[in-house]
């Protein structure tokens, strides 16, 4: 039985520059919420052509889901030989999931996924006074954003010791976010390839979007504030989540790569994952960012893994820039010819 796995590359590339229209340079004056909205139609797809008789084909990849800034308004399957479902995963993540009974030398099978998505930047006007400084754990901050997870190794030395040497026990923790913050900006060298870990950054000082995020988050979680990753295409961030004085628990827009912002997020971007601990059942593994992969008795057959992001607005209207298309290993790339898709590298 063959099987193969790809880990899908982040890689800080955003395709849009800070031109104060697309992506806020500051937060708006006079306005809180979900801001701006924009609609993009996404597609996600997996295609198979046999090399040889093959069976029992199955494939999973990652696909939207809704948050309160994401709303899906329109959503279909597309199958050709096969069958395919979205296979919910927890609440920040799921997989599109093909299956076929069998797979003939020079046959193709493919399902592809097309989303109509609204998606909005995210401004709430957060700020210290709003949240005690004493926070008590509450079962939306599940303990799992308190652990360890793949990559992300919390109970480090390192990473103890460096939260020791930032911040003091009876800080907030909103300024103690505020210093991890800063010291990833400070202190980790922006360098595009393939993730390493938490503590090769911290030791060597060098990541790209990926090991900046998961530093944050591991040094907020050694410190007892709940934190995640969250995935988009060609960039990853981070939340962090806190409570209220009313006890309503806020996940709070934390980036450190790419945008220095904090509290908020002044783009549009289709968010792929939230979470860092995937538990994917029927393959018996747990992954930090959920991969393209797949699994068939016997020839490896011809494969693609592609996705498509693509701007859309009424007509007259200027869609905007941040068409994207993920190519076969995993990356993404600008597409279109929108005068503002331009690439802006991490620091």
């Amino acid at each position: 039985m063959r099987s193969a796995s790809i880990q899908q590359p982040a890689f800080a590339i955003i395709p849009v520059v800070y031109d104060g229209k697309w992506n806020w340079k500051t937060p708006p004056e006079g306005s809180t919420g979900y801001l701006e909205p924009r609609d993009f139609e996404v597609s996600v797809a997996m295609s198979f052509t046999g090399r040889g008789f093959g069976n029992n084909l199955r494939a999973t990849t990652v696909t939207p889901v809704g948050f309160p800034e994401q709303e899906i308004l329109d959503f279909q399957i597309e199958t050709q030989g096969c069958s395919a479902r979205i296979l919910p995963i927890n609440a920040g993540a799921a997989q599109l999931a093909l299956s076929a009974r069998s797979l003939a030398a020079g046959q193709t099978v493919f399902a592809i996924a097309r989303y109509k998505l609204r998606v909005t930047k995210v401004f709430q006007g957060y700020q210290k006074e709003q949240f005690p400084a004493g926070q008590e754990q509450l079962e939306i901050f599940s303990s799992r954003y308190l652990r360890n997870s793949p990559g992300i190794k919390v109970n480090s030395k390192l990473v103890r010791e460096l939260v020791t040497r930032i911040t003091s026990t009876n800080m907030h923790p909103w300024d103690k976010a505020v210093k991890f913050q800063q010291w990833v900006w400070e202190n980790i060298q922006g360098v595009a390839g393939r993730y390493t870990s938490v503590e090769e950054a911290i030791r060597e000082q060098v990541g790209d979007c990926e090991e900046r995020a998961c530093v944050f988050i591991a040094l907020c979680r050694a410190a007892g504030i709940p934190a995640r990753q969250v995935w988009v295409p060609s960039h990853v961030w981070a939340e962090i989540g806190l409570h209220d004085r009313e006890g309503r628990p806020c996940w709070i827009p934390v980036h450190t790569a790419a945008y220095n912002w904090f509290g908020w997020t002044g783009a549009h971007e289709i968010v792929l994952q939230k979470g860092d601990y995937i538990r994917i059942g029927h393959r018996k593994r747990t992954v930090r960012l959920i991969d393209d992969w797949y699994q068939l008795n016997g020839p490896k057959p011809d494969m693609h893994f592609t996705a498509q992001v693509k701007p859309v607005a009424p007509a007259g209207y200027d869609a905007g820039p941040g068409a994207r298309l993920k190519l076969p290993d995993g990356r993404w790339t600008l597409t279109g010819d929108h005068p503002d898709n331009k690439q802006m590298r991490d620091k």
